[in-house]
């Protein structure tokens, strides 16, 4: 299987993907537009389920960010929904949790999903999967449902309900602005873009061994940038070399002691006086 490092422009959105030298470009690039779609919607989805879970579902619009003492001279209700049990710092969420039972699964389960589409899979060599994916967004699902059944109690402007109802309600929320339209989107690999009705192997070979970085782009922001030569790590450590080379030599500038002069080591005639008499004084008879 040909194993292909997939990018966008942001670092945290990379994921491997596996495939056959023999697939087509544009089925290639539908699965990779949807799985990172997906992916993303997600990775979303856990982070609204880790709000609901400590803090309850989001306030309407007009009463976010607003402290007790700032909705009483507007007369607005920030407790509409309820007396707050764990309220929000930031006064953006209601305070009004689910029931301790519900808010563990959520928490439990948002985590265990954004580990399974983590960008660190890259690092641990572990190709995503549509199933995986799928499997989690769905995990994630039934923990919203048994929090809140047929979202009850849950407005239809929290991000949770959003990203679990249609997918137009979701455009036009513009809540995920980085997915991808497989209309408007192109593959690059080596600094060219992959034309559609090409094969794999058209351009990598028939290796199925072999390994590519891939970048997702959209076709009106043109070529993507050339990939660093270095990696991460590399640059890393190539960094603090630099840096501790450069704090010996400053020492070293800085050091104005000069008694290893008086070191043997240091004697200008230590090897002339190695080789006559291994060192030691002459001596001679009278």
């Amino acid at each position: 299987m040909v194993l292909i490092h997939v990018k966008t422009s942001d670092e945290k959105n990379q994921f491997l993907y596996e495939t056959q030298t023999s697939v087509r470009i544009g089925h290639l690039q539908e699965e990779l537009i949807e799985l990172h779609n997906l992916r993303l919607k997600t990775i979303y989805l856990s982070d609204a389920c880790k709000g609901l879970s400590a803090h309850g579902p989001l306030r309407p619009e007009e009463t976010r960010g607003l402290t007790a003492e700032v909705a009483k001279l507007s007369d607005l209700d920030i407790h509409a929904y309820g007396e707050p049990t764990n309220p929000d710092p930031t006064g953006y969420r209601t305070g009004v949790q689910p029931p301790p039972e519900a808010a563990e699964i959520l928490e439990e389960t948002a985590g265990r999903s954004a580990e399974t589409v983590s960008h660190e899979k890259v690092q641990a060599k572990q190709p995503l999967t549509m199933k995986s994916v799928r499997s989690a967004f769905e995990n994630l699902r039934g923990a919203v449902m048994i929090a809140y059944p047929a979202f009850h109690d849950l407005p239809e402007w929290d991000p949770a309900r959003i990203l679990l109802e249609e997918e137009e309600q979701q455009k036009d929320t513009g809540i995920i602005a980085e997915t991808f339209d497989k209309n408007k989107t192109s593959l690059w690999w080596a600094g060219k873009e992959l034309q559609n009705d090409k094969e794999l192997c058209h351009y990598i070979g028939r290796n199925e061994k072999t390994k590519i970085i891939a970048r997702l782009q959209s076709k009106a922001s043109g070529p993507p940038i050339r990939e660093p030569r270095l990696d991460a790590e590399t640059h890393k450590a190539m960094l603090s070399y630099c840096y501790k080379k450069r704090r010996e030599e400053q020492e070293l500038e800085e050091d104005e002691d000069d008694s290893y002069l008086d070191s043997e080591w240091a004697n200008p005639r230590g090897l002339k006086n190695a080789l006559i008499g291994g060192g030691r004084e002459i001596r001679w008879k009278p």
